[in-house]
Formats: structure tokens, C-alpha cells, sequence
């Protein structure tokens, strides 16, 4: 627990005869300190401004423009501008998720965040998408400038020291544990956490790349700042909002945190229709009894928060701030008066920049990216009619689609995408990225679902109930990779499925009914969309992990890397019997 000095008097007569010595002394008075943290976390590569965002006010809906990293450079320096004792933190997952990290591999994201010149940031799974050198191409990035030092920080991450390219000499070539920075003659420590299995199964850092406990890493090096006089104590989190109040109850002596990965919004928007998980900050009770804030402040470059910490002494006495949502000038009247909004201008200097990329993306989206052998079609149920598409053949596109997907997971033992859900045949020739965006134009993700055999059964039967429902649509027919199964529409509700089979290890075996399986599919899907109801059911139960990577992302992704794209020699559906027959 931390010790608050005091100066301790006993009654009685041994203190009559200090004050009849003259020897007495005034308490020693507790100094008060207040600390801004300015954070933002999980802007996935989103730069660019977020259109038709909806907004309720008193029962009146407004879509309007919010977000963009040219609003958030100038929100953070509004609030250095207006506030003595300031930390600028992004608390990980900066890169993947758009075109911007597609095309560019970390440089637009580098150079928006040099602009902002954050303090300390810390490193988030999806920032080892591609590997421990693709997270050192981003790093050198971000280090390019001489105006600018951002201190990387990720205390439970080890990779090989003399084969990662992030550690070619030492541990610490390319980030740090911890940094400690002055402010006012105060030193405040800042530890910086990855979620540890979720990093390793689920992102692709190098195999030698080891990730260590949270929770013990954080007890270790607060006890090395503790050994340096250090006594005000913070971590920038990539862990969960869960996981960041968990172990702050288990912590001695640490005071903030703030956090990320959960893409949790903090503050007064339950009233506007978005989804927070209460006040912000938080105010939570660490294992010495004392207080601890946590912040997040959601995704996507749209909100940025502004944490005011209080110290008395080395002990947090309140925490205090507010989220903001960053949204146009132009803005309705009724939002801008609201406190949880903030009306910003975009900072002319990282517009410019950003205007630059935009410039180059729009260039890049027409290169092509990979060579389609022959024309893949697309039926969103059935079998093909069309001579050049393979009579009998189900859907080509689909199962392309379906297998970028689970090449994007490969933790998941088998992919599952919805009929409607792609849009497009692929011709024969060069596929550019503006094919790909064409082929999957929605704002979807890839999330990856646990789920037992039988459930996997259940979710099937659903999508075809409702693929035949006079009300549904054929959009709801499902095409997978890793998986397969036999369909005979004319069998009863519940019965249409047969023959349900995932490969392992190169082999198709039955599926299990109790076995549990890891599907990786699209949040329309995992909302229960399109009739596959049970998913939204899981979802709801926590079984849904988002990993917030673009849909279409996944399949330039997987086209660049494939470069020769040719028609599937599997198809989920084995045997297609119609209605009526």
C-alpha cells in the first residue's frame, strides 16, 4: 500500500514535555497534484472521418459526420493547451482495419499519430497482424521523425531476443516496459500491457514471440518503479475493459488506467443510442483499498477522452473528466450543446497529410493485387445454370470468399459466410482492391465465434428455414471453407442438414454435437442477422470475439498473397436437393 507521510503525535504526558521542550512539529502538509490524460485506442487504421454516424436528441435522430484523426490532433491539443500536467496515450490496436493499413502498411497511421506526438503508446494485437516485422516497419515509422518521441511501450512481450527483427541485440530494441515521465518535479510510471492469449492465437506474431501474464507482469514492474521512487502509478492497457477492472482489484499501488481491445465507450451517451457501459471514468478500488480510475474511450478515432486525476499525496483522491465525441462544426445545434460532444475543427497540418494519402489510396485501388484465372460466379443459393460458370457448380465466389476468411483466422477450425453477403462475380484477369470493395462493400468484420457441433447443426437449419421463408431471402444460404454438408430443401424444418463434416488436419470428420469448434463469419452474421438467430444468441452470451478486422480487408489480404486465384476445387454444399423435388 502506498504511504501516505504523516507526522504522528501521542497524547499523554511523553507529549506535554515536547511541547513544554519546544520540540513539537507541525504536520508535514500533503501536496495535491492533478494529472491529464489525454487517450485515445483502436483506431484501426480509420483516419478519415465517420459519415452518417446517428445521433438521438431528445427523440430526434441526426446523422451526422463524427471522428477522424485530423479532429483528434487538434482535441488533444486543445487539451495540452488548457491543462498543466498532460499525458497524450493510445492505448494499442492503431493499425488494420482499412484500405489505409492495406495499402499503406503502418505509414498513414504513423504519420497522422507523429502529428499528435503522443507520450506513450502501447502495443495492441492487431498490431502484430502481420508479423514481428511488420510491427518494426510500423515502429520505424513512427520513430521517422526528429520533432517527435512516442515511447512504445509492452512490458509483457518477448519476443527472441536475435530473431525477431524487433529484437536483433537486446529485449528492449524496439519498445520499452515502462516509461517515466516528469511532470511539475512529479515522477509518474506508465507500464504498458498486451492481452497476452489472444495476441498469440489470434493475431500472427512471430512463433518464437512469447506473451506473459498481465497480471504478474504488471506486479513486477510496479515494484521496480516502486524501487525507483516512483509512486504514481499507471498502466496503458490492450487488455479489455473486463480485464482492466479485474486486475486493478488484484494490484497494489496502482493508481489509473487506461485501457483498450474492448472498444468500450465511456460517458452520457446511453441517452444518444450508442452503447456505453456506464460514467466515465471509473472509479474502481485497487487491493490497498485505494482508488483507481479507468478509461477507455471507444474506437475508431470518434472519441478522445480527457482523464483528471487528483492526487493527494501519491494517492488518488478523485477522478474526474469527460469523453469526448469529436464531431464537425457544422454539427446540429442540439448535439454540439451537449457536453459529451465535441465540435472540432481538423488540424490543417494533419489534413494536408491525410489528403495526401487519400490522394494515393485513390491511385491504388485500381492496381491490381492478384490474377483471377477464369470467371468465378456468384449464386447466392443453388447450383449454377450458366455454361460459363460451370453448370452445376455451386457458388465460385462464395467459397473463395469463405476460405480468405478462414486464412484470415487461423486459429478457426472452419469458415461460414451468409449468400448475400457478396455481391459480385469475379472476372477472369487482374483484381484490383476497388474489385475486392466491390465484391464485399459493407462495413463488416470478422469475428470469431465458439460454438459446439450441434449448435453449428441448429445455425445451419435456421439459415435455411429462413433462405425459404416467404419473408426471408435466399441472401441467408450458407457457404463455408472447412466445412461441408449435404442440403435437401424438400426435407422438413430441422431436418435439412445431413452429413455435417470440418476438416482437420487435412481430414473431413463428422461434426461432434459436443464438441466445441471455433467459426470465424462476419458481425452481420454475429448479430443474428439474415435468420441465423443462434448467433446473436451467442453473441449476447459472450461467446463472440470481434477482431475488428475489415471483411473485405481479409480478402485483399489473402488475393495478394494467393496472387493466381482459381476456381475451388471444395464447395460446402455436397449435394443440393430443391424444393419439390
Amino acid at each position: 500500500m502506498k504511504q501516505w507521510q504523516r507526522q504522528v503525535f501521542r497524547t499523554g504526558v511523553f507529549a506535554s514535555l515536547l511541547a513544554l521542550a519546544g520540540c513539537a512539529q507541525a504536520p508535514q502538509q500533503v501536496t495535491e497534484f492533478e494529472l491529464t490524460v489525454a487517450h485515445v485506442n483502436d483506431h484501426h487504421s480509420n483516419l478519415l472521418p465517420r459519415e452518417g454516424t446517428v445521433i438521438q436528441v431528445d427523440g430526434q435522430a441526426y446523422q451526422i459526420e463524427t471522428g477522424g484523426f485530423a479532429r483528434v490532433v487538434s482535441q488533444i491539443d486543445a487539451i495540452r493547451a488548457n491543462n498543466p500536467n498532460v499525458l497524450a496515450v493510445h492505448a494499442g490496436d492503431a493499425i488494420t482495419g482499412t484500405l489505409f493499413y492495406t495499402l499503406f502498411e503502418g505509414a498513414a497511421d504513423a504519420a497522422l499519430m507523429n502529428e499528435v506526438c503522443f507520450d506513450a503508446f502501447a502495443l495492441g494485437n492487431h498490431e502484430f497482424d502481420n508479423g514481428d516485422a511488420g510491427l518494426k516497419h510500423f515502429l520505424d515509422a513512427l520513430a521517422l521523425t526528429q520533432d517527435c518521441r512516442t515511447e512504445v511501450l509492452a512490458a509483457n512481450v518477448r519476443p527472441e531476443v536475435g530473431v525477431s527483427p524487433l529484437t536483433p541485440k537486446t529485449r528492449w530494441d524496439s519498445f520499452k516496459p515502462y516509461a517515466i515521465f516528469q511532470l511539475q518535479g512529479e515522477k509518474v510510471g506508465l507500464i504498458g500491457l498486451d492481452i497476452a492469449v489472444k495476441t498469440k492465437n489470434s493475431s500472427q506474431p512471430d512463433a518464437t514471440t512469447e506473451f506473459a501474464d498481465e497480471l504478474a507482469t504488471a506486479k513486477y514492474y510496479i515494484a521496480e518503479l516502486q524501487q525507483q521512487g516512483v509512486e504514481k502509478i499507471g498502466l496503458l492497457t490492450h487488455i479489455q475493459y473486463k480485464n482492466d477492472r479485474r486486475i486493478a482489484a488484484e494490484l497494489s499501488s496502482v493508481d489509473f488506467i487506461i485501457g483498450g481491445d474492448s472498444h468500450t465507450l465511456m460517458g452520457d451517451y446511453g441517452q444518444n443510442g450508442l452503447p456505453t457501459v456506464g460514467s466515465y471514468p471509473q472509479q474502481v478500488t485497487n487491493l490497498d483499498g485505494d482508488s483507481v480510475c479507468i478509461a477507455h474511450a471507444w474506437q475508431y478515432s470518434q472519441v478522445v477522452g480527457e482523464l483528471q486525476i487528483l492526487f493527494s499525496g501519491d494517492a488518488v483522491a478523485s477522478c474526474g473528466g469527460q469523453a469526448q465525441m469529436l464531431v464537425s462544426t457544422d454539427a446540429p445545434e442540439e448535439i454540439k450543446a451537449l457536453p459529451q460532444f465535441s465540435a472540432v475543427s481538423k488540424d490543417a497540418a494533419a489534413q494536408e497529410l491525410l489528403d495526401g494519402f487519400q490522394e494515393s489510396l485513390d491511385e491504388l485501388t485500381q492496381t491490381g493485387i492478384a490474377t483471377v484465372a477464369s470467371r468465378l460466379c456468384m449464386k447466392r443459393m443453388g447450383p449454377m445454370t450458366i455454361a460459363d460458370c460451370g453448370i452445376g457448380r455451386q457458388s465460385d465466389v462464395h467459397a473463395v470468399v469463405a476460405k480468405a476468411f478462414l486464412a484470415s483466422a487461423p486459429q478457426a477450425d472452419f469458415a461460414l459466410q451468409n449468400g448475400g453477403g457478396v455481391r459480385t462475380d469475379l472476372n477472369a484477369g487482374q483484381l484490383t482492391v476497388a474489385d475486392v470493395y466491390r465484391l464485399l462493400p459493407f462495413a463488416n468484420t470478422l469475428v470469431e465465434i465458439e460454438i459446439t457441433g450441434a449448435e453449428v447443426k441448429q445455425v445451419l437449419e435456421q439459415a435455411l428455414t429462413y433462405a425459404l421463408s416467404e419473408s426471408g431471402s435466399d441472401g441467408a444460404y450458407p457457404h463455408g471453407a472447412g466445412i461441408r454438408f449435404d442440403v435437401n430443401l424438400a426435407a422438413a424444418d430441422g431436418e435439412r442438414i445431413s452429413k455435417l463434416e470440418v476438416k482437420t488436419e487435412g481430414n473431413w470428420q463428422p461434426v461432434e454435437p459436443h464438441q466445441s469448434y471455433t467459426m470465424v463469419t462476419n458481425s452481420f452474421l454475429a448479430g443474428g442477422a439474415d435468420g441465423w438467430h443462434l448467433l446473436g444468441e451467442l453473441n449476447a452470451a459472450g461467446r463472440v470475439q470481434d477482431t475488428y478486422v475489415n471483411y473485405a480487408q481479409s480478402f485483399v489480404d489473402w488475393a495478394r498473397e494467393t496472387e493466381i486465384i482459381k476456381r475451388p476445387s471444395e464447395h460446402s454444399t455436397q449435394s443440393y436437393r430443391p424444393v419439390g423435388e
